[in-house]
């Protein structure tokens, strides 16, 4: 009966999304230009059509290209217009006569914005961080990747970020989760990766404990040369490189991270989600965490602020710094509206 009852809430709201995401930025497109209502029994179908697609994508793992095209973008190119027309709406009802000019204009505005979100969403920008330390004889460089999402990205991304990373001399490579989103994921889609030309770091992001037969395909990862820090820390040179695994609370990840932090080196911390920023251990000197995609597409990145305080860039708090990718990929549709795909290139300047 629990089961039953936690069904029907999750469709209940799965359904006002849908309407809310899928099929209201268009009624509202046709409110202005055509002057049809915004609810109307019309509406009913095709938004129950698609909740039990978006049901079907969630609920069975279903790896339908086409399936997982139509919950993507619809998702992406939704958010992007919804509030879009609610201002173009709030605007004709301040006047009226120039309902239809508005919803000209707004449509206009919208075609733009979904094709300048497709372009962005599709390009890969390279950003340096120097860190000067004391705690080195000499200087170190890495390269950090954060949520390449294979599986809402095709291996030609992967390639691409690969390209990109090896533009700049480093040591290692370190992937800061989520790596893959999709339960059709295959160890053969990594094959990019051999094209690096240091070792591979990896721990794990939310998605990852998403997908169907998780377990495996983490531990496949291993077979690509790919290093695994589960809640472990390895010396890498001069520094203590700490990785925290996704799937537990942040108070617990802060505690497995304290017990590994050691004295009189560099500690780096690797922390998918930027969460525990604030209450990190005492002695880290860099943490480097993913997740927040800087809101992907606008306005979104406001309601990320509003979960986490460090959402997006270069942070300092006492001895401790920490920096937040924007992901080197996108989850869900591959479209960006205020923010971008990065590639990190981070060097440890000796003092």
């Amino acid at each position: 009966m629990k089961n039953f009852i936690r069904f029907s809430l999750f469709t209940i709201l799965l359904f006002c999304l849908s309407y809310a995401l899928y099929i209201l930025p268009y009624a509202m497109a046709g409110k202005l230009l055509f002057g049809t209502p915004l609810i109307a029994a019309v509406l009913f179908w095709p938004t129950a059509f698609i909740t039990m697609l978006l049901i079907a994508y969630m609920r069975t793992h279903n790896t339908s290209t086409s399936l997982a095209l139509t919950a993507y973008y619809g998702l992406g190119i939704g958010f992007t217009t919804l509030w879009l027309f609610t201002i173009a709406l709030g605007l004709s009802a301040l006047m009226p006569i120039y309902h239809f000019e508005i919803g000209i204009v707004a449509s206009i505005i919208a075609i733009t914005l979904i094709g300048l979100a497709l372009i962005n969403g599709r390009k890969l920008t390279s950003k340096s961080l120097t860190i000067p330390t004391k705690r080195l004889s000499k200087d170190i460089s890495f390269a950090f990747i954060s949520d390449v999402h294979l599986g809402s990205n095709n291996m030609a991304h992967l390639e691409r970020i690969i390209t990109q990373v090896n533009k700049a001399p480093y040591e290692c490579l370190i992937i800061g989760g989520d790596l893959f989103d999709s339960s059709a994921f295959s160890p053969d889609q990594l094959a990019p990766l051999q094209k690096a030309t240091a070792p591979i770091f990896f721990i794990t992001g939310n998605h990852e404990y998403y997908v169907r037969d998780h377990a495996n395909k983490i531990a496949s990862l291993a077979g690509q040369n790919i290093t695994i820090l589960d809640d472990e820390a390895v010396s890498f040179g001069e520094v203590n490189m700490i990785g925290i695994s996704d799937n537990q609370p942040m108070r617990q990840q802060a505690q497995k991270a304290a017990n590994l932090i050691k004295d009189n080196v560099f500690n780096l911390l690797l922390v998918h989600q930027p969460g525990i920023w604030g209450k990190q251990p005492e002695g880290t000197d860099l943490m480097l965490s993913g997740h927040t995609h800087n809101g992907q597409i606008f306005p979104f990145n406001f309601l990320v602020k509003l979960q986490f305080k460090a959402s997006y860039g270069h942070y300092k708090q006492g001895t401790s710094q920490l920096y937040v990718s924007s992901g080197a990929g996108t989850w869900g549709p591959k479209m960006r509206l205020g923010s971008r795909n990065e590639v990190l290139h981070i060097t440890l300047k000796a003092a």
